[in-house]
């Protein structure tokens, strides 16, 4: 029994030590580091909204877009709920260990009891002995450290949550609902102010480094669903960054840097996404096809002139040059937009009957 007791205490030991580690990459770290702990938590969640997907026999949109939207809060329930159990589970056994002379219902119970009692600052069971009574100190400012982390933690999140949807719907009153890249720059010149781009590019460069901090830092982010189901920064990412690319290769204007800093920005952010998320990925070769096809971009072309806007005389060179900016983005838009589920334009890249891309629990690349 005193081995028993010995390998329990050990194995509770390290079980807070691994739970608060969890807790400290997930909420206190300010950097990309997996806590895979929290992403168990996580993806439990995230396959049982699948698998009522899958039970409701429906799959339209709308349907998708109702089941996804409690993913991320109901994510971030799960794990605090794993942090709290765990440990409230793992100072049992510390008592247990410290305390039980045998193993049955009785010496569980109360182990249960007293650890209860000190993470919540209850107090009603007072252990004896300094070994139990430091247990129950150290159970109890855990409790306390935990409950306010979490104070901190979900006002945070919805901060960062609330700073990217500000702009998200700015852009659907400049584009329309779902945005494109095409409409962005169509109805910019029919009010005027097609020489003001700057000011969208500016500002979407700093969203873009916003989204990419925030997005790794709290990845939950990527699943929390905009108010509007037209609505979705996937969505948004793909339309602002097709504007870009075809500002810079299509519009015959003088060049605006800033347009290209956004749109290095914008492929910053994904591919930072991309890498905490596992997704594989290497840079375009020269010459890579995109999913948008050039009878698209004709159309799309065509649009921008009957619109008035300047157009270069060479649309194939138009053409070739803008391939070549969007193979850098398209493809993890694609696997980012099915894995999120986001609304689609015409332009945009992911298929509702794609496979999804779930991130590993055990091993995550890095790059």
């Amino acid at each position: 029994m005193i081995a028993l007791r010995v390998i329990v205490g050990l194995l509770a030991l390290w079980g807070v030590g691994a739970v608060l580690a969890s807790v400290l990459r997930t909420v206190v770290l300010p950097r990309a580091v997996p806590a895979r702990l929290g992403r168990f938590a996580f993806l439990t969640v995230r396959a049982l909204l699948l698998l009522r997907l899958r039970l409701t026999g429906r799959s339209d949109y709308r349907t998708r877009d109702r089941i996804f939207a409690l993913q991320a809060p109901l994510g971030v329930f799960a794990q605090l709920i794993t942090w709290s159990v765990l440990l409230f589970l793992c100072f049992a056994g510390l008592f247990w260990s410290l305390s039980a002379a045998r193993l049955d219902g009785a010496s569980v119970a109360s182990a249960l009891e007293y650890s209860g009692s000190a993470m919540f600052t209850l107090g009603f069971d007072t252990p004896h002995g300094l070994a139990r009574q430091l247990v129950a100190f150290a159970a109890a400012g855990v409790g306390l450290t935990l409950l306010a982390l979490v104070i901190a933690y979900i006002p945070t999140l919805y901060g960062a949550f609330s700073r990217r949807e500000a702009l998200i719907t700015k852009l659907v009153v400049r584009a329309g609902a779902p945005p494109s890249g095409p409409a962005l720059l169509a109805r910019t010149w029919e009010l005027g102010r097609f020489d003001q781009l700057e000011e969208v590019w500016d500002s979407w460069e700093d969203w873009f480094i916003d989204v990419g901090e925030s997005h790794t830092t709290f990845p939950q982010l990527s699943f929390f669903r905009s108010p509007h189901p037209t609505n979705h920064w996937v969505l948004a990412t793909e339309s602002v960054l097709d504007a870009a690319a075809l500002f810079m290769t299509v519009c015959d204007v003088p060049r605006q840097s800033r347009s290209e800093l956004c749109l290095h920005a914008g492929v910053h952010a994904i591919v930072a996404i991309a890498d905490f998320l596992a997704i594989p990925h290497r840079p375009p070769e020269p010459g890579a096809d995109i999913a948008l096809s050039v009878d698209q971009f004709d159309a799309a072309r065509d649009d921008l002139v009957a619109a008035g806007v300047p157009v270069r005389d060479d649309p194939h060179a138009s053409w070739s040059d803008f391939r070549a900016l969007r193979a850098r983005y398209e493809p993890l838009l694609a696997v980012l937009g099915r894995m999120t589920d986001a609304p689609r334009s015409d332009w945009s890249s992911w298929s509702e009957s794609a496979p999804r891309h779930s991130p590993p629990l055990v091993r995550i690349n890095h790059r």
